[in-house]
């Protein structure tokens, strides 16, 4: 009897272990407005199709090349930042963005926090375009790559109004910071005030579309 106490004790800690988080952050995400409240369906597609409209160019490493069947060579330098039109459930249902690290790696922002990815949103994505920013040396974006990769660990943040914070970041949010700390570069269109879509990212005046499919 007294075994079976145990083990049913041992099971019930097992079960809140991993139903807790779960709770707290469903209770974070509460606290805020929902991303369909602030990126809105008709201004995410008037975005997209700006975006659509945006013309490609040359990476700055001279190895992408553009032509009509190719749409542009997928990119796997460091720095290089990706999006995705594709809906992501529990982060923001429009979009998601995240940066090259290496050939087969980014570093993105999902639900539990920053992390790592695979390089292979060509094939695991509907959409993806590839941007790179404006005004920045290969160096430099590398160095950016990095610096997203130091936030390894840090939560997510449900607040889309406040890109502000260093403590939590969601997905745009953490590639716009990289830029904006490091350099001063700001890829915020302001679409959604003060929130960053991550369509923005690629829409931005400060950074040049280099890949699309």
């Amino acid at each position: 009897m007294f075994k079976k106490l145990v083990k049913s004790l041992i099971i019930m800690g097992l079960a809140l272990i991993l139903v807790l988080p779960n709770i707290s952050l469903a209770n974070e995400q509460e606290k805020y407005p929902s991303a369909e409240e602030i990126f809105t369906q008709e201004e995410v597609e008037r975005l997209e199709k700006k975006v659509e409209r945006k013309d490609l160019e040359f990476d700055k490493d001279g190895k992408s090349f553009v032509n009509l069947e190719s749409f542009g060579t997928y990119p796997r330098r460091k720095g290089v930042i990706l999006v995705t039109k594709d809906k992501f459930k529990g982060i923001i249902p429009t979009g998601h963005a995240a940066i090259v690290y290496s050939h087969g790696t980014v570093v993105e922002s999902l639900s539990g926090g920053v992390t790592t990815g695979a390089n292979d949103w060509y094939q695991t994505r509907k959409t993806c375009y590839g941007a790179t920013v404006k005004g920045t040396s290969i160096t430099q974006d590398e160095k950016a790559a990095d610096w997203c990769y130091g936030k390894i660990g840090k939560p997510y943040n449900w607040n889309y109004l406040n890109p502000y914070t260093r403590e939590k970041f969601y997905c745009s949010q953490l590639v716009y910071a990289a830029f904006l700390d490091n350099y001063g570069i700001n890829l915020d269109t302001s679409d959604f005030g003060a929130a960053v879509h991550p369509m923005e990212l690629v829409n931005s005046t400060n950074t040049s579309k280099i890949y699309e499919k």
